[in-house]
């Protein structure tokens, strides 16, 4: 080791001496710039940096020279160099900037869901709803059949909301009496020309009022928040008469992260008699009781509810891809539609959906519909099948005239899902085999 060291030694002494006299590297500059960085050393000698640097200084000294540097200490290391320097801030630590508050402004259709919860729970326009809605009269100018509330207040004007089988209206009433309708009160719709009435459109819209775009409920129904109905039922104490008949509240399901903002409510509807004026055998009499109607409304924060569209079996979405549509919104090419055992497609009724309670899994059979969705059949031995066959038979021989039951159930003409809570299981109707054919 000792005969290594003393050659590797000689090499570098020779090197040096070798290149003493490079046109690159000119010895009066060195000794320049060694003086330079002794000085610079002797100013920031905390720095350990340049500290390190005096040293490669020194280092080049001693390749120019053959002998010992006039100054030892400048190869010595600096009191500031050490092997176990103290710990110094790490970069992301110094340079990160302090989070900026979340801030939201404007109208954003696509909004994400997490902006829209901020925006519910931290409203920046500055509407404050009344804890519960107050009935007065018409505006002028509007009078007619339609139902109008004070609902809340927002920069010094009074905010009124009227509902009617037209639709859902809300006006501002500004403090000198101007009035105008706000006609896209929901920061996730972009805002409109023109509403229901002849008042000016503002463009207004409140943070309070932004919905997730989807939410599943408990029993598995994933609902689609934002694509609700323009129309309201009712507010006040009166809300749940005005959802239907004789229904009962089942359960309320709050958004979670909404808070208190807004409100899920689902309606039982029973299995109640629907008499059609010609006497149809109602839905519910063919299904046995076996089949509740439940119905999904959207509870906005100063009262009223607003329908949800729900699609339990899926039969709704996947229709979209396959159908085509005339200037109505009716299906014009030759594909079935499906629709809750109601058949409700008209008036100012919720979406419902049927759902089957004392299933029994052997009663259905796996199929597709469209193409590729997965749903189960009801089968000739269903209970629901026979009875939904013969009513229609008695009401409407036309519609069954030359098949069998085993055909009507093939069809499909009943299909179904099994709820995500095993509550029970979701049930649809092929629309020209059900009992009630649209309205």
């Amino acid at each position: 080791m000792t005969e290594l060291r003393d050659i590797l030694h000689q090499r570098h002494h020779e090197l040096a001496a070798s290149l003493r006299h490079a046109d690159e590297f000119d010895e009066t500059a060195a000794v320049r710039s060694v003086k330079v960085h002794r000085r610079g050393r002797a100013i920031v000698m905390g720095s350990s940096s340049l500290a390190t640097a005096t040293v490669l200084a020194a280092g080049a000294w001693l390749l120019l020279t053959s002998g010992e540097p006039d100054i030892a200490p400048a190869i010595a290391p600096s009191p500031s160099v050490s092997a176990s320097p103290s710990p110094t801030p790490t970069p992301s630590a110094s340079v990160t900037p302090s989070p900026e508050p979340v801030s939201y402004e404007g109208r954003n259709p696509g909004m994400s869901d997490g902006e829209a919860f901020y925006r519910a729970e931290h409203p920046a326009t500055g509407e404050v709803w009344l804890d519960e809605p107050v009935a007065v009269d018409a505006p002028d100018g509007l009078q007619g059949d339609t139902a109008w509330w004070e609902v809340g207040t927002r920069a010094g004007a009074t905010i009124l909301a009227g509902g009617s089988f037209g639709g859902f209206i809300m006006v501002e009433v500004a403090a000198d009496g101007e009035m105008s309708e706000v006609v896209s009160p929901f920061p996730h719709d972009p805002a409109a020309s023109e509403g229901w009435t002849d008042l000016a459109a503002a463009d207004t819209y409140y943070d309070s009022l932004a919905l997730p775009a989807t939410w599943t409920s408990a029993d598995g129904i994933e609902l689609d928040l934002r694509d609700h109905a323009n129309y309201a039922y009712g507010m006040g104490t009166e809300r749940l008469n005005l959802l239907c008949d004789g229904c009962t509240e089942l359960d309320v399901e709050r958004v979670a992260a909404l808070g208190s903002s807004h409100a899920v409510r689902v309606v039982d509807g029973g299995s109640g008699t629907v008499t059609e004026d010609d006497g149809a055998t109602s839905w519910a009499v063919a299904s046995g009781g076996r089949v509740v109607a439940v119905a999904y409304a959207l509870e906005l924060p100063f009262g009223p509810m607003m329908p949800l569209w729900a699609d339990p079996v899926g039969t709704r979405a996947a229709l979209r891809a396959v159908a085509e549509y005339d200037k109505y919104g009716f299906v014009s090419n030759d594909v079935p539609v499906y629709g809750e055992l109601q058949d409700r497609f008209c008036g100012p009724d919720l979406d419902w959906a049927a759902l089957g309670i004392d299933e029994d899994p052997t009663d259905w059979v796996e199929t597709t519909l469209y193409g590729d969705l997965a749903v189960h059949r009801a089968t000739a031995d269903n209970p629901l099948t026979g009875p939904y066959y013969e009513g229609l038979g008695e009401y409407y021989p036309a519609r069954v005239e030359g098949l069998s039951l085993d055909e009507y159930a093939s069809e499909p003409a009943i299909v179904g899902a099994p709820a995500a809570d095993g509550s029970g299981w979701w049930i649809e109707i092929r629309q020209d085999y059900s009992l009630r054919l649209g309205c």
